[in-house]
């Protein structure tokens, strides 16, 4: 375990951040996007997603090229399609070739009390530097939301997660 003392912490430099998206999303941090249902959680992720896959700017930042891995454990095949589409057309069209090598979807193969073992395979394959987990209560087979010991054992498997790539993680929640 490594200690720092108290005053250190308070007086000393900062850390350097590595962003994902700048000033925005740190490398490798847990985020969670809460809101209630049809507040456009998913197509704001969708639209993250897409434009960090393609290096489109997005909402004024401008980003590189990474791999993103959307997990959707929520919304329907003709929502998911609508929002991807409506994404896709609102960040100018971005390259589908860069679409095709970056953005990479997974619908409705989370929820289940093995959710940990597919999701790391799938991240194993495609490397990302963004997860999306689309949304916690499905994708995590999660039983209580307001188990505090349920909570914190999915944290730490999302956390062991994002350490085979180092990939940030943005967890859709409803309110």
């Amino acid at each position: 375990m490594i200690s720092t003392s108290i005053v250190d912490l308070l007086t000393g430099t900062n850390p350097p951040v590595t962003w994902l998206v700048p000033d925005f999303l740190p490398q490798g941090s847990l985020v969670c996007l809460a809101g209630d249902p049809g507040a456009g959680k998913s197509f704001l992720a969708y639209a993250l997603g897409l434009a960090l896959a393609t290096g489109t700017s997005f909402l004024g930042w401008p980003l590189s090229p990474a791999t993103v891995l959307y997990f959707d454990q929520e919304n329907g095949r003709i929502d998911m399609i609508q929002y991807l589409r409506w994404a896709w057309k609102g960040l100018g069209r971005p390259d589908l070739a860069l679409v095709q090598q970056h953005f990479h979807h997974v619908h409705f193969a989370l929820g289940h009390p093995g959710w940990v073992e597919t999701a790391a395979q799938v991240i194993d394959l495609c490397l990302p530097a963004l997860l999306i987990f689309d949304t916690a209560t499905p994708c995590f087979n999660i039983k209580d939301e307001n188990d505090n010991a349920e909570a914190t054992a999915v944290i730490q498997r999302i956390r062991r997660l994002q350490q085979r790539t180092t990939a940030t993680a943005l967890v859709l929640r409803h309110a």
